[in-house]
């Protein structure tokens, strides 16, 4: 299980040595989520020098998305925001990555460990694919499921047909507004890539990540900006939504200033300073 974090800016991660086994060259990762249980994990990778690592095999369903720089696969060139996925067990070509890129780094249902040359696991599914969003259409929301009131607009980077785990990018256009506090039966995950979103947690800007596990509420959102997100869920994202919301939590101070020192709910996830402090009227 990972723990729920909402709105934590990249720039107050820490940075530690990358756990690329079988890698050449220095890396560097800020660990956005991590599952202690299974090993899975998300990951800002930046590249001090060029890095490369021979073929092999993954131990955990594995995910590159370029945020800046650039890497090769197999001899092929991906630039910014190119993707790259490689199922747990399939056999991956050499991968190559430039010095001074930027790298989104997933690992799912399994830990870091790679097989150097090994052979494509027994009970492995899938091949390894290269998505270019440069070269996809933007798809609305209101050509598929209910969900928002306006329409978002999709480019789906990988599904699992199997699984419906999906990874995708999600556009909305200034103003765009969901007023509803929505809850999911799946786990979503985004990073803010570019714009800017107003919401009860406070503004995501380019830079700004969060994980939220199955039924978590959220939302009340405004773009104050165009806004683009990559976005992971480990399911069908189905929106189940909330109005009139409200949250309850008082009690009688004793030795405290209830307007200057209110508490703050338990249930309140981890949160970045760079978003600035919780306002309990909003919260």
């Amino acid at each position: 299980m990972r723990a729920h974090v909402e709105m934590i800016h990249e720039a107050d991660y820490v940075w530690h040595p990358a756990e690329l086994p079988g890698g050449q060259g220095d890396v560097l990762e800020q660990r956005f989520s991590v599952d202690e249980e299974d090993g899975s994990c998300s990951l800002m990778l930046s590249f001090a020098t060029d890095w490369s690592r021979g073929a092999g095999v993954p131990h955990a369903d594995t995910e590159f998305f370029v945020v800046e720089g650039s890497m090769e696969y197999d001899g092929q060139r991906l630039g910014e925001w190119e993707y790259l996925h490689i199922p747990k067990g399939v056999p991956m070509a050499e991968l190559k990555i430039a010095a001074g890129s930027r790298i989104l780094h997933w690992r799912e249902y399994g830990p870091s460990t790679f097989d150097l040359g090994a052979d494509r696991a027994a009970d492995a599914r899938g091949e390894v694919t290269i998505t270019n969003p440069h070269l996809l259409e933007w798809t609305s929301t209101l050509e598929r499921t209910p969900g928002p009131m306006a329409p978002l607009y999709i480019k789906m980077l990988h599904h699992d047909k199997e699984t419906d785990f999906y990874t995708r990018l999600i556009k909305a256009p200034k103003g765009w507004a969901e007023p509803r506090l929505p809850h999911h039966p799946v786990f979503e995950e985004f990073f803010t890539l570019s714009g800017r979103t107003a919401s009860v947690h406070g503004d995501s800007t380019a830079g700004t990540y969060a994980f939220r596990p199955a039924w978590i509420k959220h939302g009340h959102y405004e773009t104050l900006e165009e806004t683009v997100w990559i976005l992971r869920c480990d399911g069908v994202l189905v929106n189940l939504y909330s109005t009139d919301t409200w949250i309850d939590w008082g009690g009688t101070a004793e030795n405290y200033d209830p307007e200057t020192q209110s508490p703050i709910p338990s249930t309140m996830p981890v949160r970045s300073r760079t978003t600035g402090p919780w306002d309990p009227k909003l919260a």
